[in-house]
């Protein structure tokens, strides 16, 4: 348990938290006492979301996070809802293969607003909702990938780990700006992450070596939960033995 269930108060935001990776985060918070808010792009996605139904956990459809109007819109209205915003979990973005002859600019924008436009609009609402709350602090967790650490490792989708590695940058540059503020910005970066999608991309790979959903959200919790105190500006791998 990341929070003590009686006495507590802790909101979160949690986009992209009806994917297979954003349904484990919004599990374990739910699990460790906390409250959640998950946008989702269509109704279709809401409707496949199982634990929409949950009572902790407030949804709202046809979100689009690379809308900064959208984007404010679901913080005031997830505040609302839930009350003052602890922390802000970023999973939403896309995935995109392509060799650069193969990525025209407006593939490699496309990969640009869904990971880093996204995460960017999702930050800076996030941190002005903080800086509002009783608590004054707060915690946020972005999700790059291993390309965006490693970017060699990117050889063949180049737009997706440009995309990736703004998220990084993102990270370690804003949590130097908001050293002051009690509020610890982190992020981590899969490898990847043992889902159906992933199996159904790649059937031949050892599946054992990836990391579950489950592990990841551990890690994301943490960072996201009051147990950290000290950790900001990280990007740490979760590449299991991947």
């Amino acid at each position: 348990m990341f929070f003590n269930r009686e006495g507590n108060d802790f909101h979160f935001v949690v986009t992209g938290g009806a994917g297979s990776l954003g349904r484990a985060v919004v599990r374990l918070l739910l699990d460790s006492g906390a409250r959640c808010s998950v946008p989702c792009y269509s109704r279709e996605e809401l409707d496949r979301f199982e634990l929409a139904e949950e009572e902790d956990v407030w949804c709202e459809a046809e979100v689009d996070l690379a809308d900064e109007s959208h984007t404010r819109d679901f913080f005031k209205n997830a505040v609302r809802e839930h009350g003052d915003l602890w922390g802000s979990v970023h999973i939403a973005g896309g995935f995109g293969m392509g060799s650069i002859e193969d990525t025209h600019s407006e593939a490699f924008m496309k990969q640009i607003h869904l990971n880093t436009l996204t995460c960017y609009n999702s930050c800076r609402t996030a941190v002005e909702w903080m800086r509002k709350s009783e608590k004054k602090e707060g915690r946020i967790v972005n999700v790059a990938a291993r390309p965006a650490k490693e970017p060699r490792q990117g050889a063949g989708m180049t737009a997706y780990t440009v995309s990736k590695a703004g998220v990084a940058a993102l990270t370690e540059s804003l949590a130097a700006e908001l050293v002051e503020e009690n509020i610890l910005i982190n992020a981590v970066a899969p490898s990847v992450i043992d889902t159906p999608a992933n199996r159904k991309a790649m059937p031949d790979a050892d599946y054992e070596k990836w990391p579950k959903p489950e592990e990841s959200a551990s890690q994301i919790v943490y960072l996201a939960s009051p147990l950290n105190r000290v950790t900001r500006g990280s990007v740490v791998p979760v590449y299991g033995k991947s």
